[in-house]
């Protein structure tokens, strides 16, 4: 009888673990559907950024939110709220990545469009500062000649934002590009000491 027992709570004890490591590796699985379903969004999203359609890259980018909460997308959404004018959106977005950031490529996007957020709500003292922010991060980066553009308009005081924003994005993009071919193909600006 004791025999029994013994073989049934090993049993027992057998189904139990097995049920734990198939649950692991269901929520895994679904780990991985999500991220690449935030990998398709994502993707999909920068194509329409590219071609100006903003209002189709930020559906694209808060479906890329909505899977996975991850500061790429959070800079991405928050980069197309902003280019529909939904800046509460924008600044909700920016704010969330800028507090899970740690340094990633992203950095820039979020500091740069943190200050054109700020600047088109008017809220001119927070603009500048960030605006300073991105300036010092950017320069730390060997950026493109245009920072000197950049820098006179904190030094003025005076923004013109649309120019602003064309030249933050020449330097988001080209930062992001360089980074990108330096990962893919281990050349570029980022590879020029290898």
């Amino acid at each position: 009888m004791r025999k029994i027992m013994v073989y049934v709570l090993a049993i027992a004890m057998v189904l139990s673990f097995s049920e734990i490591v198939f649950a692991g590796e269901q929520q895994s699985n679904d780990n991985r559907g999500s991220y690449r379903i935030y990998s398709q969004y994502l993707f999909q999203g920068k194509q329409h950024m590219k071609r100006g359609e903003f209002q189709k890259a930020q559906a694209n980018f808060m479906r890329a939110v909505e899977n996975q909460r991850l500061v790429e997308a959070l800079a991405w959404a928050a980069t197309a709220s902003y280019k529909v004018n939904d800046l509460r959106l924008a600044e909700r977005y920016i704010e969330e990545a800028e507090k899970q950031d740690t340094g990633s490529v992203n950095k820039l996007r979020i500091a740069g469009y943190k200050a054109l957020i700020y600047l088109k709500e008017g809220r001119e003292t927070e603009g500048i500062k960030a605006l300073q922010d991105y300036s010092v991060l950017y320069s730390h980066l060997d950026p493109l000649m245009n920072i000197q553009e950049v820098q006179a308009m904190i030094k003025k005081g005076n923004v013109d934002l649309l120019k602003l924003e064309t030249l933050l994005d020449e330097q988001i993009t080209w930062h992001e590009d360089e980074i990108e071919q330096y990962e893919k193909t281990g050349t570029g600006f980022y590879g020029r000491y290898n």
